[in-house]
């Protein structure tokens, strides 16, 4: 996956349509005190499930930047092929993060991976949640299990830089602090 499809665009649309909501309720409920802020834990946790590593952005990421992403993601779904590397990046990322989840679940904290082991996790795949992408990871098994460091996402980053062809520092800059955004017409 070196490109972007509309689906793609539209939906990293929608989670920073979604980011914005929560923020923009958040920072009023902050200046109006009349104002009563919606619980947003449910909405952060299905934002978490859809898009891993999201939280990590509502927090960090100003309102600027992410009114400028959507602009930027409605844009490209009108031009796809105009997708900037930042976008392909975190289609990719949230797609490989949602089936290293889902792996790392299916183990259920089994280390040792055997060759019946990962034959039973390809048959299952079918069954799993993203179960298509998770598939991706049966030749990777071992480090979901005992990811380096005790992290998975340096797996999923690493895939991620496998895909695009580029370092995993590289892919974790594109996926978490590229740039704001050009503007476009």
């Amino acid at each position: 996956m070196n490109r972007a499809d509309r689906q793609d665009l539209r939906a990293l649309r929608d989670k920073y349509e979604r980011m914005l909501s929560l923020r923009t309720a958040h920072e009023r409920a902050r200046r109006d005190v009349s104002f009563v802020e919606p619980d947003p834990r449910p909405e952060m946790a299905r934002l978490a499930a859809e898009y891993p590593g999201s939280l990590r952005e509502i927090d960090r990421l100003p309102l600027d930047v992410i009114a400028a992403r959507i602009a930027a993601l409605s844009a490209a779904e009108r031009r796809p092929l105009d997708a900037e590397p930042w976008m392909i990046a975190q289609a990719t990322f949230h797609r490989f993060a949602r089936a290293a989840l889902a792996t790392k679940r299916w183990l259920a904290g089994r280390k040792a991976i055997t060759p019946a082991l990962r034959s039973a996790f390809t048959r299952a795949t079918a069954g799993l949640p993203h179960g298509a992408d998770a598939r991706l990871f049966a030749s990777e098994l071992e480090a979901i299990a005992s990811p380096p460091r005790g992290r998975l996402m340096d797996v999923v980053h690493a895939r991620v830089a496998r895909t695009l062809d580029v370092t995993p520092a590289e892919a974790r800059r594109l996926v978490f602090d590229a740039a704001p955004p050009r503007a476009r017409r």
